[in-house]
């Protein structure tokens, strides 16, 4: 299942596109969770529900795609909070190389830690299906497989059911880019182990809290962002493998303003379009 990973953690980082190439489980070596985890992570104070951001993904001059995330809800309160969040990624029609439609679903944590995640992606006239739930506390993870007839629907065919042993700290996708919203001003390395596509892999963000500002086509000021980057350590959809890029606004939103990946073919640029937030606006950059 191409679970566009980093197009969901950059789209500054997760908007890039998120995919792993491979159905089968890939057994690998669990690393031992990073001395970091143990210090006291951001809260995701700056998640607020209904926030619904869309970018363009583009390659040189060619526009590949979309990608549209959404904060969907919020329960619980205190030590019990939990937000559950979806990301829509389509590609344009009559490319000759692209052909992509899918859909990730994720709830995390007060911490952006995954608790389960479903994936939805179009194949023909069917829907593969991806679903993962979470064992803290056992250290374990149920992972199903299957076909359904349409998006968003879950009484699938499963083809493959499977428990695997995980670090606790493991992430899905698109937790992941929350939980690199959560931490970017962090000015610290974190190693975070990652599902990707139903194998484990492991995605390296470097937080080294730069102040810089970009430009992107929805906006005509330069916008205050926070740069950070990472190396992902998987091989995803396009050859979409190795070090990326990822400037977040600098603010309390830390929204994802764009990103660069290498792909196969090149560098993939990933910006934003649109956005919908109560009160926000790209922020502008002063030279200080």
């Amino acid at each position: 299942m191409r679970e566009l990973l980093m197009l969901p953690i950059i789209v500054g980082c997760a908007y890039a596109v998120l995919s792993y190439s491979s159905w089968n489980s890939t057994a690998h070596d669990i690393p031992g969770d990073p001395e970091f985890f143990s210090d006291s992570l951001e809260k995701a104070d700056f998640i607020e529900v209904g926030e619904d951001l869309t970018y363009e993904v583009s390659w040189w001059f060619v526009k590949l795609g979309t990608i549209r995330t959404k904060v969907l809800s919020q329960q619980g309160d205190g030590g019990d909070k939990h937000y559950s969040a979806v990301v829509f990624i389509d590609s344009y029609s009559g490319l000759p190389f692209v052909d992509l439609h899918a859909i990730f679903e994720t709830t995390m944590d007060k911490d952006c830690f995954s608790q389960s995640f479903t994936a939805w992606e179009k194949e023909g006239e069917h829907w593969r299906i991806l679903r993962y739930d979470f064992d803290r506390q056992k250290g374990s993870l149920l992972m199903e497989k299957g076909i359904v007839d349409s998006a968003y629907k879950t009484d699938a065919q499963m083809e493959h059911v499977d428990t695997l042993q995980i670090q606790s700290k493991t992430q899905d996708g698109l937790s992941l880019l929350y939980f690199a919203r959560a931490n970017v001003k962090s000015g610290k390395p974190i190693a975070v182990p990652t599902m990707v596509g139903g194998s484990r892999g492991t995605t390296y963000l470097n937080f080294y809290n730069k102040r810089t500002s970009v430009d992107i086509a929805a906006v005509k000021y330069p916008i205050d962002v926070i740069e950070f980057g990472g190396t992902a350590e998987f091989t995803g959809i396009f050859g979409l493998t190795g070090p990326f890029k990822g400037w977040f606004s600098n603010d309390t939103a830390q929204i994802p303003i764009r990103a660069k990946m290498n792909v196969i073919l090149g560098t993939i640029d990933i910006e934003l379009k649109q956005w919908n937030r109560d009160g926000w606006n790209p922020p502008k950059y002063v030279k200080q």
